[in-house]
């Protein structure tokens, strides 16, 4: 028996078990919405709201302000040592590559004193004191960084100078940071070895 003509349809699957898969489906993509909906402001706050100063800063102002004493003086005996009379040399001599490592060394010695003295007198708070050990422990690895670096000179193995990296970038970054965030610039890792990082 034709239905056309009399008016009656066939029924659909979507007026049986259609709607039942449909309510079913509803509610999962709603929650679904909102769990992608508060990822995504999570990370917007993380990105562009959420203050960072706090992961690095030093509370104590007489620390920071010592510090800056500190590393300021230490630098100006570091540029000291810098020559640049020959240039950039492509093709160094082992004498050059020897003279080199020495130069670099004396500046790692100075970087070396100045960590010491900085650390030598802690901020009072266990949170700065925690900081500033974190600190420390990140330039210990610049500095064995650049005794690495010296010693394949001296092997007279010509590699650029190769950095530790620490959360997926260069361990310079985080001092770098550190600085930035407690006013102490003079306490930046200089940048004097370039970084093949």
């Amino acid at each position: 028996m034709s239905t056309e003509g009399s008016g009656l349809r066939p029924p659909s699957d979507s007026s049986t078990g259609g709607d039942t898969s449909t309510r079913r489906i509803r509610p999962v993509a709603v929650l679904l919405t909102i769990i992608v909906a508060l990822l995504a402001a999570m990370w917007i706050y993380a990105l562009f709201f959420a203050s960072k100063e706090a992961a690095y800063r030093v509370d104590d102002p007489a620390w920071r302000e010592n510090a800056e004493r500190i590393c300021s003086r230490y630098q100006a005996q570091r540029l000291e040592l810098v020559d640049t009379e020959e240039g950039y040399i492509a093709e160094p001599t082992p004498e050059q590559m020897i003279e080199r490592a020495d130069l670099v060394d004396q500046a790692t010695d100075l970087l070396e004193a100045q960590l010491d003295e900085l650390i030598a007198e802690l901020p009072p708070s266990d949170e700065d004191r925690q900081l500033v050990a974190d600190f420390e422990g990140y330039w210990r690895i610049v500095l064995a960084d650049r005794r690495a670096y010296t010693e394949r000179l001296r092997a007279l193995d010509l590699q650029p100078y190769l950095e530790t990296k620490v959360d997926g970038g260069p361990v310079t970054n985080l001092l770098v940071d550190f600085s930035v965030v407690n006013l102490i610039k003079s306490c930046s890792p200089p940048n004097e070895l370039g970084g093949d990082t």
